[in-house]
């Protein structure tokens, strides 16, 4: 096998600084209030000058010149917390806002921002969006989507997309009257509230985005709720213009997921790769310490040959990224997923047990005993695979940001062996310092079939809980071995 030439990437994305959930009310499960956690959801990104930048919740922004991996810049916006942000380059400046908030303004994709105002309606009132959207038509247009609703859950209702056209040169005025483009329609199932999609008389329609191509407007929303796991996107279409004319797809949801840790798929965009390709990224729930605890993902969108847009399937393998010679799955599988039998861990605290960082699940972990030096994990893949990434999901256990218990770089190392008994380091992570609470990489691939996950260090105050230790590779033909060894 060999070693992976292009750059590859993986569900949930392994973004560096996460930063604090700061939701409303910290209410956290079965009353208790929440312990401290991280979150980042919502995403929009904006394609400008061969970079992709990226806006999730929480006042972030990420930029990624590869198109697989993301560095974290500052933007100098208050974020409490900042959910649904979205940018746009109009009049020489870029515009953004966000959830129930004005607009601000900035000479730079990654600020810092200068709050302008509140959105100005024709009739002089202001408005403060909520879930905003903000697009540039081909003729340089710019118009913005937003959420809307009539009544609430409790006593049935509507909630619905509004769209409106900004003047481009100043688009803090709105120059047209809101329009409803769609509204919640109890007969899409999946649209309706709640876990299974048992609510018929609610649904939320939010976090809406706009996209253009090959001529046809694409409206795409979200709906079910950002804490479930069936929350999607779907996606109306218009042949007339950026406000009428739209029609439901028949090949809806356009995106979701109910298995795996790679559930969800909702609130998020669609965006352009320089090569053309089309990329959704939209949000993962979590929902252990807090319902509104999410990460982020990403995978390709396609056009079938009726002009809907759909996603081939949300993935949680290593993935080669736009604009590389080899597109879709790496070609590597899981080898650590379900062996329950077959790991062991140098420690255990009752209820995480060294099972729950192998069961393909977000809401359960591995946490060693507060006292172990050196927390150690070992699997047997029961047959001998070349191995060549790993993906490690932390979870912070003790995180208490007020007491100054606060994120920071996990340090490990992983080892494989043919037989169990001589350890070869396959990575060595010893000297991390990225905070990365999700963290993935590729190596040099190397035979082993018992895989060893040695923790050397983590922030002063927590506790290392391993939520997934998943190690990628795959096993050779017959033929693959012989010409490897010269058999």
């Amino acid at each position: 096998m060999d070693e992976i030439k292009y750059p590859t990437y993986i569900n949930p994305l392994p973004l560096p600084s996460i930063p604090r959930g700061t939701d409303k009310g910290r209410a956290g499960m079965d009353g208790v209030p929440a312990s401290d956690y991280r979150s980042v959801s919502d995403p929009s990104v904006m394609l400008f000058s061969g970079k992709w930048y990226l806006y999730p919740s929480y006042g972030m922004t990420y930029v990624s010149e590869d198109f697989v991996s993301w560095k974290y810049v500052p933007c100098n916006i208050p974020c409490e917390p900042g959910y649904s942000p979205t940018v746009v380059e109009t009049a020489g400046r870029f515009w953004m806002t966000r959830h129930s908030d004005g607009l601000y303004s900035s000479d730079s994709p990654t600020g810092p921002f200068r709050y302008v105002g509140d959105f100005i309606l024709p009739d002089g009132k202001g408005l403060r969006p909520v879930d905003p959207a903000l697009f540039r038509d081909d003729d340089g247009r710019v118009y913005m989507y937003y959420f809307g609703c009539e009544g609430s859950p409790e006593s049935g209702g509507s909630s619905f997309t509004l769209g409106v056209r900004l003047d481009e040169r100043d688009p803090q005025r709105i120059i047209t009257e809101p329009v409803i483009l769609n509204r919640f329609d109890p007969s899409h199932i999946w649209e309706r509230f709640g876990a299974d999609c048992q609510d018929s008389r609610w649904g939320w329609i939010e976090g809406q985005w706009m996209l253009k191509y090959g001529g046809r407007y694409y409206l795409i929303y979200a709906a079910n709720g950002t804490q479930f796991p069936g929350y999607s996107m779907g996606a109306y279409y218009s042949d007339e213009g950026p406000l009428s004319g739209f029609v439901y797809q028949k090949r809806n949801p356009i995106i979701g997921s109910r298995q795996g840790l790679v559930r969800g798929g909702g609130h998020g965009c669609v965006e352009r790769a320089p090569d053309g390709s089309l990329w959704a990224f939209y949000t993962i729930p979590v929902a252990y310490n807090h319902p509104f605890e999410r990460r982020i993902g990403m995978d390709r969108m396609e056009i079938d040959d009726n002009g809907e847009i759909y996603c081939p399937g949300m993935t949680e393998t290593p993935q080669y990224g736009p604009c590389q010679p080899e597109k879709g799955d790496a070609g590597l599988v899981p080898l650590t997923f379900f062996q329950r039998f077959r790991c062991r861990a140098s420690s255990r605290t009752e209820g995480h047990e060294a099972f729950y960082a192998l069961d393909d699940s977000l809401l359960t972990h591995w946490l060693p005993e507060e006292a172990d030096p050196l927390p150690t994990l070992e699997v047997d893949a029961e047959a001998v695979y070349n191995i060549a990434a790993s993906r490690i999901i932390w979870r912070e256990v003790g995180l208490d940001y007020d007491a100054g218990v606060v994120p920071g770089p996990f340090r490990y190392d992983i080892s494989v062996s043919l037989d169990g008994s001589e350890w070869t380091t396959a990575l060595d992570a010893r000297d991390n310092r990225d905070d990365l609470s999700i963290d993935y990489r590729t190596f040099a691939p190397i035979p082993g079939r018992y895989i060893r996950l040695t923790v050397h260090g983590w922030p002063k105050g927590l506790r290392p809980g391993v939520v997934s230790f998943t190690v990628f590779g795959r096993r050779e033909t017959k033929e693959e071995e012989n010409v490897r060894t010269g058999g």
